[in-house]
């Protein structure tokens, strides 16, 4: 509650202080940003998640992000953290997760009008949408549960046999986590909604034919696990097992010619343990987390900065809010990311 009423503060006097400014008192210049995806349709598998920005939104951020940054691939990143090749003056890196059809559809045309290189991160088991990831199955059966107007008597039973309590049917459709997921199936079957059918209509993931067209049009990609675990509600083995068959699927479907991870949801409670595994013997260039502006004391790993929040911010507001708290981080030594 606290760090939510400090960001709220800071959106609002942050955006007087130019951000020369920031980045100066931050000594942070370079910078990795990362989304999900970019729609002017509402998409019900994302509806109940989080807002997504439109075309004008995200053209607007690109500008601004141009106006101070100058943006790099990830050939740029890897020669700069392991061969010592300087960056551009203010770089940033760009990327999206999960594979959704938008980056093909309207992202990369975007990017490709600009000139902005970008890295996308995928989940192997839904690549051709074989599948849909758990948090999106959540918010396409409360839209679909919604539209029923099914008694909360007949849904609460089915938390129950899973041990999860139930309130009412946005959050507790929302609290189901990775390995309780198969809730989320027996729920749509008892009421008739069809995942298949979804994925076959909306076709809302990438396809190999379009990877394969971004990857000729100089896109790059990397893994995201194979179907979107919480990295630390799983084992190591089981960690160590979704990277590298996601990044097998990719080397052998695409032969990419580097291993790069991003780690669905979020990277905290990961131990060293997987990144020397990971980083050390599977020899992967680089892996991401989402924490923000923040160091890590593994080479190799970085951490990204989200542009989608609940509220449509601008992106002045969301940059400059997060240099803001980066830099009152620093006065109680909180920007570094340690691994045990």
């Amino acid at each position: 509650m606290l760090k939510k009423t400090l960001i709220q503060s800071l959106h609002f006097f942050s955006r007087s202080i130019p951000l020369p400014w920031l980045r100066a008192l931050s000594g942070q210049r370079f910078i990795s940003i990362f989304y999900h995806t970019i729609s002017n349709q509402e998409l019900p598998h994302i509806k109940h998640l989080y807002r997504v920005r439109n075309t004008t939104l995200f053209e607007q951020d690109l500008d601004y992000l141009l106006k101070f940054f100058t943006p790099i691939g990830i050939t740029e990143l890897i020669e700069a953290i392991y061969h010592e090749k300087p960056l551009p003056s203010n770089a940033f890196f760009l990327s999206f997760d999960d594979g959704l059809a938008e980056c093909y559809h309207v992202i990369a045309p975007i990017l490709k009008r600009k000139g902005i290189p970008a890295t996308f991160f995928i989940n192997s088991d839904f690549v051709d949408n074989k599948g849909l990831m758990f948090r999106y199955k959540a918010s396409y059966l409360i839209e679909e549960l919604s539209k029923q107007s099914i008694p909360h008597s007949k849904i609460a039973p089915f938390f129950k046999s899973y041990q999860l309590p139930f309130s009412d049917l946005k959050s507790s459709l929302l609290s189901v986590r990775w390995l309780q997921q198969n809730l989320l199936d027996d729920l749509a079957a008892a009421f008739d909604v069809d995942f298949n059918s979804f994925l076959k209509q909306q076709e809302p993931y990438l396809t190999q034919q379009e990877i394969s067209q971004m990857i000729a049009d100089g896109f790059t990609f990397g893994s995201h696990s194979q179907n979107h675990p919480t990295y630390n509600a799983i084992e190591l083995k089981d960690q160590i097992q979704q990277t590298l068959l996601s990044q097998t699927y990719l080397k052998e479907v695409f032969q990419l010619p580097y291993q790069i991870f991003a780690f669905p949801f979020t990277d905290s409670g990961v131990s060293k343990a997987f990144f020397d595994k990971i980083l050390g013997e599977e020899k992967f260039q680089l892996t991401f987390g989402g924490a923000g502006l923040k160091h890590e004391t593994i080479q190799g790993q970085l951490q990204r900065f989200g542009m989608e929040t609940q509220q449509l911010n601008s992106p002045k507001q969301l940059l400059h809010t997060e240099y803001c708290y980066y830099i009152i981080k620093s006065i109680f030594r909180k920007n570094t990311i340690y691994r045990s």
